[in-house]
């Protein structure tokens, strides 16, 4: 009892309670702020779809264009189920920066696999179906490209996160920024 009615020990033990609720509270509401900010990258708003889904309209798109590969070129269609699965496995990991260049990746080899089907003839369903493939891709890329993720966690790290104290204390409390897509 005696050791707490130093002055000393009295001004150290409240410096520590101070910083310790400090960090706690920085760790506790900037965490907050930067996983609503990164749930822009998961969950969809009323018309318009997130990036994550998106991203599942082209993995179900090059799956449908595997299926019509099988069948006239194994070789593409291993390339492209490499890709899928590679995008797959980010994106099951909800890992952003991995899921970009998946994306990336997928891109090429449905290119490629869209190419080696280019002078094979197709059946006419075969050949409908990949007309939608190749639209529903592209079309989710694009929607993709438009969307405004990217440019929400801009807005956060320049108005929060890079903004001092934030900017001191998000290390030191643990606080991770949201990534980007790119």
């Amino acid at each position: 009892m005696k050791l707490l009615k130093n002055r000393a020990v009295a001004v150290l033990l409240a410096v520590l309670v101070v910083a310790g609720s400090t960090f706690l509270n920085t760790r506790i509401k900037l965490s907050e702020k930067c996983r609503r900010v990164e749930d822009g990258f998961y969950t969809s708003d009323s018309g318009s779809k997130s990036i994550y889904a998106r991203l599942d309209s082209r993995l179900d798109a090059a799956n449908g264009l595997w299926t019509i590969l099988l069948d006239h070129d194994a070789e593409a269609a291993a390339e492209l189920n490499k890709a899928r699965s590679a995008l797959l496995k980010a994106y099951d990991a909800r890992d952003i920066p991995d899921m970009y260049d998946a994306n990336y990746v997928l891109q090429k080899a449905f290119d490629d696999a869209s190419s080696a089907l280019s002078g094979v003839t197709l059946s006419a369903s075969e050949a409908d179906a990949l007309h939608d493939y190749v639209i529903t891709f592209a079309g989710a890329q694009r929607m993709i490209d438009e969307s405004d993720y990217n440019d929400g966690v801009l807005t956060f790290m320049r108005s929060t996160y890079q903004r001092f104290p934030a900017s001191f204390l998000a290390p030191l409390a643990g606080v991770k920024a949201p990534e980007l897509f790119n």
